[in-house]
């Protein structure tokens, strides 16, 4: 009996040697001639922390990597095509609440579990949302905001990235609590929402403080109303909080980095380790905040726990408020 299990073990530890060099060749093999490809989820023009991201990764592993946008249904397209393709460390995405976690909840029939279907690389970013309106918009605070829309019910326009986007739960937890009713519009990224918004089309939006919204806020052309933040953002230190306009909701949304399951532990640490030193460094730091972001580099097991977590904290909002894919 003694002989039959050591020979058991001995089978099994050859086994998993076998296994373990088979897992370090492919990681010792990677990256190949061959290019890497970043997919961003979302429309062109959202991407300025995707190209950056990959830019980092070009210098640190030295290979090429693509940044593709496949826009649609709020980010599922892109991610669920992701998670779709072979594990082999040269596919990507980029990871966002909605579609990283929450479609969990408010996509039914969607064709990938966002939960257990990736890699959780590294999240790369924290950032802010911010409610914007229109310049001419006859509101200049949540106040005011309120009172107009209730004076014309149904007639006041807001736009998101699609359902169960952050921007578009936000927004029906403002109607909620306040008891108006807006019009909420999905667009596949927030390029096409400014550009309705500043040829009046679009009356307000609630979506992520970055680049597409900044420079149009700077010069004049949009206005912020409130940001859905535990504090006021640095580049909007004059715009109060939406708990401070009287509203008890706050909402931090990130951004990562994820690989179809599968892909090989040593190849995942490789990223994260190339992507992390670059985000301590002055250059991301100047970089991200120049789009209202904060580097926030994390262990992949630290990534997880936030997808995980997101997930549950929207949960119960997204069955009372109804927040679904119809």
């Amino acid at each position: 009996m003694h002989k039959i299990l050591t020979s058991i073990g001995i089978a099994l530890l050859a086994f998993t040697s076998v296994g373990a060099t088979s897992s370090t060749s492919l990681a010792g093999e990677w990256p190949k001639d061959k290019p890497i490809t970043l997919v961003h989820a979302f429309a062109a023009g959202s991407d300025y922390l995707a190209r950056l991201i990959a830019a980092a990764l070009e210098k640190g592993i030295g290979q090429t990597v693509i940044v593709e946008n496949k826009p649609g249904a709020g980010g599922a397209i892109g991610t669920g095509y992701v998670a779709r393709q072979k594990p082999d460390g040269y596919t990507l995405v980029t990871a966002y609440p909605g579609p990283a976690a929450n479609f969990t909840n408010t996509m039914p029939g969607l064709n990938y579990k966002p939960l257990t279907d990736f890699e959780h690389v590294i999240q790369f970013s924290v950032g802010d949302m911010v409610l914007v309106a229109r310049k001419d918009f006859p509101a200049n605070n949540l106040s005011e905001l309120i009172a107009y829309a209730k004076e014309h019910p149904s007639q006041v326009s807001a736009g998101n990235n699609g359902i169960g986007s952050y921007g578009h739960m936000i927004e029906a937890a403002i109607m909620d609590m306040v008891g108006i009713d807006i019009k909420l519009v999905s667009y596949k990224g927030s390029p096409p929402i400014v550009t309705d918004m500043l040829s009046a089309s679009l009356d307000l939006s609630v979506d992520y403080l970055g680049d597409a919204y900044i420079k149009h806020i700077e010069a004049g052309s949009l206005k912020p109303i409130a940001v859905i933040s535990a504090k006021r953002a640095k580049i909007l230190p004059n715009t109060p909080t939406l708990k401070e306009a009287g509203l008890d909701l706050v909402a931090v949304p990130w951004g990562g980095i994820m690989a179809p399951k599968g892909t090989p532990l040593a190849v995942v640490k490789k990223i994260n380790e190339v992507l992390t030193e670059y985000l301590k460094s002055d250059d991301a730091i100047q970089k991200f905040a120049v789009a209202g972001q904060v580097a926030a580099p994390t262990t992949p097991e630290e990534f997880h726990k936030i997808v995980v977590d997101e997930e549950a904290l929207w949960r119960n909002i997204i069955a009372k408020y109804d927040i679904r894919s119809k």
